[in-house]
C-alpha cells in the first residue's frame, strides 16, 4: 500500500516574478525559490528567457514550474493578462525589481478583492537618481502602487532608509531582509588554476583584479578603467576581468582601447562557473555611482575568501567592513581606487587576512538559509 503525505496546512501559494534572467535579481529569485520548503509553499516563477545567467531549466529541474513573461522591455498587455491568470491563482505575488513590480502590482490590482498579497523586494532604489522629469514621474508611480503593496522587502538598511525618506512606503511596510548566497558554492571549490586561467585569456602567473556585473548603470565603468590604467602603470603583471554582459559595453570596448588597456583587460562575457572564476582571481572590485543595494557579487567574492574593493553606496558597508573584510572607497574617484588596489597588491598578506575575516563574515551574516528563513516568516505573517 502506497502511502503521500498531505500537509495539516495547505501550503502557501507563491508566485516570482522578475523582468529579466540576468543579474542579481534574477539570482536571487533562483536561489530564494530552490531554497523554500516544499511542504510549506507551492512555488511557480515567471520570468523573460532574454539570455541571463539564471535559465528555465535552473527551476525545472527543480520541480518548480517555469512561465516565460516578455517583460524584459517595452510595455505588454498580453504580458499583463498573462501575469494576471497566474497571480489569480496564488496566495502570494512576490515582484523583484521596478519592472516587475509595474506589471505585477497592476495585473493584481485589476482582480480587486481576489487579488494576491504582494511583497516587492526592491535590489536597488534607482528612481530617485533619475534626472527630472523621469525621476518625478517614477517616484509618482511608486507612490501610487505603494497602497496595494503589502510589505517591501529592502535588501540592506540604507535602501530601507531610502524607501522611507522618498515617501514611497510606510515604516510599518518596509521590511530588511539581506541578500544571502549559498556560502558553500565558494568556499568547496574544485578548480585547475592554469586551465582556467587559460581559458580566460589571463597568463597563469598575474594578479588578476575581478569585477563582475552587468554592463550597465549604476556601474561605473569610467572610473574603474582610469583606476586601473594607473596600477598597470605601478604593476604590469597585473590583469582586470570584466565578467558580464550589457548595453554599456560598446562604450567599455572603446574606452579599454583609448587607455591602451587592450592587452590588460579581459571582458569574459556571461559566465555561470563564477565560482571558479572568484577562485582564480587576487582582488574583487566593484566600482560604482549614485544607487546601489547589496550586491551579491560583492557577498560572493568575500565568501571566495576574496578581499574587495568597492564603491561605499548604498548598503555595501553593512557587508564590507573597512580595512577588516575590504577597503571602501568615494564613488566617482578613480585616484582613491587605485590607492585601495595598490595598497592590496603591495600588502599581499594583509589583502589574505581581509580576504579571511570576509570569508568568515560571509559564513556568519550572508548565507542564503537565513535570507529563505526570514522570507518564509514574512510569507507566513502575510497568510496567517
Amino acid at each position: 500500500m502506497t502511502f503521500s503525505f498531505v500537509p495539516s496546512n495547505p501550503a502557501i501559494k507563491v508566485l516570482h516574478l522578475v523582468a529579466s534572467s540576468r543579474g542579481g535579481g534574477a539570482v536571487h529569485v533562483r536561489d530564494l525559490t530552490l531554497g523554500l520548503d516544499r511542504t510549506r509553499f507551492a512555488v511557480q516563477v515567471a520570468m523573460p528567457e532574454d539570455s541571463g545567467n539564471v535559465r528555465r531549466e535552473d527551476f525545472e529541474a527543480a520541480g518548480i514550474p517555469f512561465h516565460q513573461v516578455d517583460i524584459a522591455t517595452g510595455f505588454s498587455i498580453r504580458a499583463l493578462r498573462q501575469i494576471r491568470r497566474l497571480a489569480a491563482g496564488v496566495d502570494i505575488l512576490h515582484v523583484h525589481g521596478a519592472r516587475a513590480a509595474l506589471f505585477g502590482r497592476l495585473a493584481a490590482i485589476s482582480l480587486g478583492q481576489r487579488r494576491p498579497h504582494i511583497v516587492y523586494t526592491i535590489h536597488g532604489f534607482a528612481a530617485p537618481h533619475y534626472p527630472q522629469p523621469r525621476r518625478g514621474l517614477l517616484l509618482a508611480i511608486e507612490r501610487a502602487l505603494a497602497s496595494f503593496t503589502d510589505r517591501f522587502i529592502a535588501v540592506c538598511w540604507a535602501e530601507r532608509e531610502a524607501l522611507l525618506t522618498a515617501g514611497v512606503a510606510r515604516p510599518e511596510q518596509a521590511r530588511v531582509i539581506w541578500n544571502g548566497i549559498n556560502v558553500r558554492h565558494f568556499h568547496e571549490v574544485q578548480v585547475d588554476r592554469v586551465l582556467q586561467r587559460d581559458a580566460l585569456g589571463i597568463p597563469t602567473d598575474a594578479k588578476v583584479i575581478t569585477t563582475i556585473s552587468r554592463l550597465y548603470k549604476p556601474r561605473d565603468f569610467d572610473t574603474l578603467l582610469l583606476a586601473f590604467q594607473k596600477v598597470v602603470a605601478a604593476y604590469p603583471d597585473t590583469y582586470l576581468l570584466i565578467v558580464g554582459d550589457g548595453p554599456y559595453r560598446p562604450q567599455i570596448q572603446a574606452l579599454i582601447s583609448r587607455l591602451n588597456l587592450t592587452s590588460r583587460v579581459a571582458l569574459s562575457g556571461f559566465r555561470r562557473d563564477i565560482p571558479q572564476v572568484l577562485a582564480v582571481s587576487d582582488i574583487f572590485v566593484l566600482s560604482t555611482a549614485l544607487w546601489e543595494g547589496l550586491p551579491l557579487t560583492v557577498l560572493e567574492a568575500m565568501a571566495s575568501g576574496l578581499p574587495v574593493v568597492v564603491s561605499d553606496v548604498g548598503g555595501v558597508r553593512e557587508a564590507v567592513l573597512h580595512q577588516e573584510t575590504g577597503i571602501l572607497v568615494p564613488p566617482k574617484d578613480h585616484r582613491a581606487l587605485y590607492e585601495a588596489l595598490s595598497e592590496l597588491l603591495t600588502n599581499r598578506s594583509r589583502a589574505r587576512a581581509m580576504g579571511l575575516r570576509g570569508r568568515e563574515r560571509a559564513r556568519m551574516f550572508f548565507g542564503v538559509e537565513r535570507m529563505v528563513r526570514e522570507t518564509a516568516a514574512l510569507y507566513e505573517e502575510l497568510v496567517g
